[in-house]
């Protein structure tokens, strides 16, 4: 039986290159991108196709920036299949960032002015905004989407047998001073992203506590 992978923003980036990776390693795969522009997936999905022939690759219609949608891809999912092995909770975005002048003239007469330079930390600031959900755009799509995702494809994941693996994009950027549980949003600082990530950290813990005896294992991976 093949294994079926579901992945998140699969039609670019690490999403793209993610893809490639696993066939390239087990080209048997059931492969299933979940991507918000489908014309663009159908692109990815034809060439993958013909580098890996054996695999089978499908799609699933995710706009990462609607609840609804994922409520309607996780209705889709549990038409199609019976089990899902593997998850990777890829998609997210990252607001352009602009230079903090102030915190850049500051931190140039400051004793964290090599921790500044070196991580980045305050220097860069991000915009944010809300969506038609009214919820703040980079924790919709970084958090709460794929948090919905997750809890209704449960009934394919928990197979104590063979644990369904849960691999969830981080990043270095997600920094716990950037994170409140009074702003959980992040709707009042400059640094979304960060937040966001500090969070999808701290609820792969939390998920793991809960889903691990029945039969999943959630991982946080680094870019």
């Amino acid at each position: 039986m093949r294994k079926v992978v579901l992945i998140t923003g699969a039609s670019s980036g690490i999403g793209l290159a993610l893809c490639k990776r696993l066939l390239a390693e087990d080209d048997e795969l059931h492969l299933c991108l979940a991507c918000r522009n489908m014309s663009k997936a159908e692109a990815v999905c034809a060439a993958l196709l013909a580098s890996h022939p054996t695999a089978e690759v499908t799609i699933v219609q995710v706009d990462v920036s609607n609840l609804q949608s994922f409520f309607r891809a996780s209705k889709e999912l549990k038409q199609r299949f019976q089990r899902l092995d593997r998850i990777y909770l890829n998609a997210g975005i990252m607001p352009n960032p602009q230079l903090n002048i102030k915190a850049l003239l500051f931190g140039l007469f400051s004793r964290k002015v090599i921790h500044m330079f070196s991580t980045a930390e305050g220097l860069l600031t991000q915009g944010d905004k809300i969506t038609a959900d009214g919820l703040q755009e980079v924790f919709e799509t970084d958090v709460f989407g794929h948090f919905i995702l997750i809890r209704e494809l449960e009934p394919l994941l928990c197979h104590s047998d063979n644990p369904s693996q849960l691999i969830w994009t981080s990043s270095r950027n997600a920094r716990k001073s950037n994170f409140s549980l009074e702003d959980f949003q992040h709707s009042k600082g400059k640094e979304p992203y960060s937040s966001s990530k500090y969070a999808t950290d701290l609820l792969s813990v939390a998920l793991n506590r809960n889903f691990q005896p029945a039969g999943a294992v959630f991982v946080c991976v680094c870019h």
